[in-house]
């Protein structure tokens, strides 16, 4: 199939923002939605993060003939990142989910658990200039297999699975960048399941992002008392290879997506953030017929917490 360039939004955001004055940079708070950042930040790694979001998905082709499958999806997450030590934080985070499957007039529902995630965070560079600095971190990473597959004793159908079913294995390498208003995070992972879950395994999957962010208020950066304002993009892409079962390649599995998200966030306190983003599908060049991210919406906030740390 060949790739389709759409203006859709799937499932959430995005941001990136440094803010950095005088000859010692002054640590920001602004944060990609979607990306990590390799900035060593309070509500980046001693903090709660709630987040809800709602993502529609339908097939990718043009046409969408009365009776085509439509899946909602809504989900409220919770991460829990904690700085260990400087250099080093680590990450944890569940999530509930809703989901609503229609198809030819009939609609079917599942909901509970997703699968838990934990991640471990290394700075590995870091280079700091007059009026900013440029960071680099590794991240490391496993989801569990947690969440909810089967409805009784059978598996659901796959659009109403809310887990993997099996172990997933992520790393990823993320460079910051920052100087004064403009900020820019790139990031490119690989993610590979260990097993199968009901005979299919899923297939490696490439990730890659790029995050741009411009602090819109105030125009001078004082300190990290003043309210401060961020608008940011971001392009957020995955290329999947096909699932497969007894190494035989599925169809309908796998492709590349590609999003653009553009989002706002507000930081009032310096231990207080309010965030919110869209995700517009840019490519949907998934590979057979499948259900994919159309639109989505997300919003959220994070908390620094005294008792997780600094």
């Amino acid at each position: 199939m060949q790739a389709r360039f759409v203006f859709g939004i799937p499932a959430a955001a995005s941001f990136s923002l440094l803010l950095f004055v005088g000859l010692r940079p002054v640590y920001p708070q602004g944060l990609p939605f979607n990306t990590p950042t390799a900035l060593p930040l309070a509500l980046a790694e001693n903090s709660l993060r709630p987040t809800y979001r709602h993502t529609e998905l339908t097939l990718d082709r043009g046409d969408e003939p009365a009776g085509s499958p439509r899946l909602g999806i809504e989900v409220l997450q919770l991460v829990i990142p904690y700085g260990v030590t400087s250099k080093t934080t680590l990450v944890a985070g569940i999530s509930y989910g809703w989901r609503s499957l229609e198809a030819d007039g009939a609609k079917e529902t599942s909901s509970g658990f997703a699968d838990l995630f934990v991640s471990i965070k290394q700075q590995l560079l870091v280079w700091n200039f007059r009026g900013g600095t440029t960071r680099l971190a590794a991240f490391g990473g496993a989801s569990l297999p947690t969440g909810k597959t089967e409805a009784g004793s059978s598996p659901l159908p796959l659009p109403l699975r809310l887990g993997s079913g099996a172990v997933n294995l992520s790393g990823r390498a993320v460079m910051t960048h920052a100087n004064r208003r403009l900020g820019v995070t790139g990031m490119a992972g690989y993610a590979v399941a260990t097993d199968s879950y009901d005979g299919v395994r899923s297939g490696d999957r490439f990730d890659y992002a790029l995050a741009l962010g411009y602090r819109l208020a105030p125009a001078i950066y004082g300190d990290m008392t003043d309210r401060t304002w961020v608008a940011y993009v971001e392009l957020n892409g995955t290329a999947e290879a096909r699932s497969t079962r007894q190494s035989v390649p599925l169809r309908d599995s796998g492709g590349h997506l590609l999003f653009f998200a553009p989002g706002l966030q507000f930081i009032p306190t310096p231990r207080l953030l309010f965030e919110a983003a869209f995700q517009l599908p840019l490519v949907r060049d998934a590979n057979g017929e499948q259900l994919t991210a159309d639109w989505s919406f997300a919003v959220g906030g994070r908390f620094n917490m005294y008792f997780l740390g600094r």
